[in-house]
């Protein structure tokens, strides 16, 4: 499977929620930035619970849109020192909201995952922060830190930030020349039943690339074999028959 479809399979089941966060973000920045808040006095332990849970949530989704706009940042260059060009366009220094490289950028971003993660780990938004710091974590190349915190929303239960995480564990896994539990884990996920399961065929294709890396070409062949007979009319049929046709060489 091409890097780019992997980050869409991971990414576009969430695309939806994070861009929904990040508007509610910009929306009420002003308010959020200016720490004014209107105290609530809500009578019962009932009606007190909701409260506290909405305002929950509202903080949560707050705290991970932060943390999005950062991960979204512009990588750009510095402009150069004020006072040494006379081109009006150019911003001196690091013009603001965006990151010299795509690691300071990640390095600003993952705090913010974390933070919003730590304070609400229960919650979806939470779930959702902790997915994304675990996959900055592995693009920072802090392989075993990130499969910790991908364990920890596997844990969470069946929902989709829950299934993505299986898949980030075993990409994880597999950079750290971790095979066998990786390939299982892509195994059991691509043998599912669940017609909310990630698509199989997609799957099939990322299983395909866990046997190459592991050096199990037999078995590679046989999983491209079942894309073409099984999925002929996927979108991954036509990269699977060029995939066999590579291991036959």
């Amino acid at each position: 499977m091409k890097t780019s479809e992997r980050h869409r399979l991971k990414d576009n089941d969430l695309a939806l929620a994070i861009t929904s966060a990040q508007g509610w973000y910009v929306e009420h920045q002003q308010t959020l930035l200016a720490g004014v808040a209107a105290v609530v006095i809500v009578a019962g332990a009932g009606g007190g619970y909701w409260f506290w849970k909405g305002r929950a949530d509202t903080q949560g989704r707050s705290m991970l849109a932060a943390a999005m706009v950062i991960d979204e940042a512009r990588v750009m260059p510095p402009g150069p020192p004020a006072g040494t060009t006379l081109d009006p366009t150019l911003t001196p220094g690091q013009a603001p909201g965006t990151y010299p490289t795509e690691k300071t950028k990640r390095e600003a971003a993952l705090p913010k995952f974390m933070a919003a993660a730590d304070a609400y780990p229960a919650s979806e938004s939470g779930l959702m922060a902790r997915y994304y710091a675990a996959n900055t974590l592995v693009a920072l190349g802090r392989v075993d830190e990130a499969i910790a915190q991908y364990d920890q929303v596997i844990v969470s239960g069946t929902s989709v930030v829950a299934r993505m995480s299986k898949l980030g564990k075993a990409e994880a896994q597999l950079i750290a020349k971790q095979f066998d539990p990786a390939i299982g884990a892509i195994k059991e996920m691509a043998e599912a039943k669940d017609p909310t399961a990630l698509p199989p065929d997609a799957l099939l294709m990322e299983l395909a690339r866990a046997y190459r890396l592991a050096g199990k070409g037999d078995e590679a062949k046989k999983t491209l074999t079942e894309i073409t007979e099984k999925h002929a009319d996927s979108p991954f049929a036509a990269e699977a028959k060029a995939e066999l046709e590579k291991l036959k060489n």
